[in-house]
């Protein structure tokens, strides 16, 4: 009997982290496109940048004890502001993969309904690498938002 209680918690982990992976893999939907702002920091000349509508995605990579990492993030925009946000944990480590799914379901919380240039992720759900990625896909999101 204690083999089995040692698997039930894996198991509904596993569940769980699975529930919460199939439920940010969703379909995300482009909006018309219309312009916001994003700010652009270059040291000390700030300048806002056009912004177009729409759904741009972005990848970043991190460094982890278990070596480099990537995360895979989609981001939808309207005036400036991100109206949804989808994280594709993309890690090639066990460990790494855990961290980037309990990620992705607190990255939405604090990410949607802020202007694109307030999003500011560092250590998030128990997870101290993954901010760092999911800022790097950001700001090639930034970057394409502006280029559009």
């Amino acid at each position: 009997m204690p083999a089995r209680r040692r698997l039930l918690p894996g198991a509904v982990r596993a569940t769980a982290g699975l529930g919460a992976g199939l439920a940010l893999t969703g379909c995300v939907v482009s909006t018309p496109a219309d312009a916001g702002t994003v700010t652009q920091h270059d040291g000390d000349d700030t300048r806002a940048l056009p912004t177009a509508d729409g759904t741009y995605s972005g990848s970043g990579s991190y460094e982890t004890p278990g070596g480099p990492q990537q995360i895979d993030v989609t981001v939808v925009l309207a005036d400036g502001v991100v109206t949804g946000v989808r994280v594709d944990p993309a890690a090639t480590n066990t460990t790494s993969l855990r961290f980037q799914e309990r990620f992705a379901s607190a990255v939405v919380d604090s990410v949607v309904g802020r202007p694109l240039d307030e999003v500011a992720v560092d250590r998030l759900a128990g997870s101290s690498s993954t901010g760092a990625g999911f800022m790097a896909a950001i700001g090639q999101v930034e970057r394409d938002a502006a280029d559009t």
